[in-house]
């Protein structure tokens, strides 16, 4: 931007979202190294201190953008469970298509974050808990109900699947298998687990 340009005004909620928008880019298509306050600042062509207005810390602006990147594939999987309160199978199948669907690089940064691999940033571990306790918190209750399972056992078969769901995915992703493979392979999984 030349210093003769204006920059649009936006209101407070406006330019949050617009930062938001363009950190969660920066993240999909770079990793989550690439967030700081002065890439978003350069890719947004705004100042540092605007950045600060809105995200007082980089673990504050680590945590809206991966709170952004998830929100969708949480209520994707909060509308499936709730849409097959009965049939775990069921839930199970139209949740897996939320995240097979999204775009790669969002997918990726969310797998970076569930996984908690190659984020370089010891910020991400609280919010990589917190993510893994929403996603753990959205099963545990169907599975309870359904298999009969105590609160612990539910947990982990809850991160079994999560983490069969993930490789499935990345198998996908990296064409070492084809979507209809794939997915074939994980529902076997998911019988024998449940």
């Amino acid at each position: 931007m030349s210093v003769t340009e204006k920059r649009l005004y936006l209101g407070k909620d406006d330019r949050r979202k617009q930062l938001l928008q363009a950190a969660s880019s920066l993240v999909e298509q770079h990793g989550w190294s690439a967030l700081s306050m002065s890439s978003l600042a350069e890719s947004t062509g705004v100042s540092r201190q605007l950045i600060y207005q809105h995200f007082p810390n980089l673990e504050a602006l680590l945590s809206a953008t991966s709170w952004a990147i998830f929100v969708d594939t949480m209520e994707g999987t909060r509308d499936a469970i709730m849409k097959h309160p009965t049939d775990l199978k069921a839930a199970i199948m139209a949740a897996e298509l939320v995240t097979l669907d999204m775009p790669v690089g969002r997918s990726d940064a969310l797998w970076q974050l569930v996984a908690g691999m190659d984020l370089g940033m010891p910020e991400l571990e609280s919010i990589r808990v917190g993510i893994r306790d929403v996603i753990i918190g959205l099963w545990v209750p169907p599975i309870i109900k359904q298999k009969g399972l105590d609160e612990e056992n539910a947990k982990s078969l809850v991160w079994m699947m999560i983490m069969a769901f993930w490789a499935t995915r990345n198998m996908i992703r990296d064409k070492v298998v084809s979507r209809e493979v794939g997915l074939k392979q994980f529902h076997i999984v998911i019988e024998a687990l449940l």
